[in-house]
């Protein structure tokens, strides 16, 4: 019997199982159990966590993460950045941050300690309001003290000497 485009109509019940639970049994009604301290949702969610905690950290120096005062930090952040540049959209964002192998997702409220995560968070944060960051050194400076402005050179590393020089006093 030759099949007819009859044939092949997909066909589409309605759900009989309204209380139904995706874990088992029967859906129980009452209070939720709560959530786990970190749990996001999504990436973006989990992008966003990260952002906050990013700004927060960046205006505090006494209470940022070890790591970013190490000497490579700054510069691996600004070379993931460089390769994030292209990245348009925050979903697009997200996607590539959902794939990640670092992304284990660290507890609320704590910064990002590894310089692919911050450099995501910045790019989030760029992708938001689109405005570009400076550097990294720079925008911790900047975070911290406002502004630093560069001479017409390009040599930054006076005008993070100076930046500094306002955090210590």
């Amino acid at each position: 019997m030759p099949l007819s485009q009859r044939h092949l109509v997909p066909v589409v019940e309605p759900r009989r199982r309204t209380r139904h639970h995706p874990g088992g049994g029967a859906a129980v009604r009452g209070r939720p159990s709560p959530r786990p301290a970190f749990e996001p949702d999504s990436p973006s969610r989990a992008l966003a966590l990260a952002a906050l905690s990013v700004i927060r950290h960046s205006r505090r120096p006494a209470d940022r993460p070890a790591p970013w005062s190490l000497p490579g930090f700054a510069r691996e952040v600004d070379l993931v950045r460089l390769h994030l540049r292209p990245v348009a959209t925050r979903q697009i964002l997200a996607a590539s941050f959902g794939r990640e192998a670092f992304h284990a997702g660290p507890p609320a409220g704590a910064a990002p300690k590894g310089p692919v995560a911050v450099a995501y968070a910045i790019r989030w944060l760029e992708l938001g309001d689109r405005v570009e960051r400076p550097a990294f050194e720079i925008w911790l400076a900047e975070s911290a003290t406002g502004p630093v402005r560069l001479p017409a050179g390009g040599d930054r590393s006076a005008a993070l000497a100076e930046a500094a020089s306002a955090i210590v006093d």
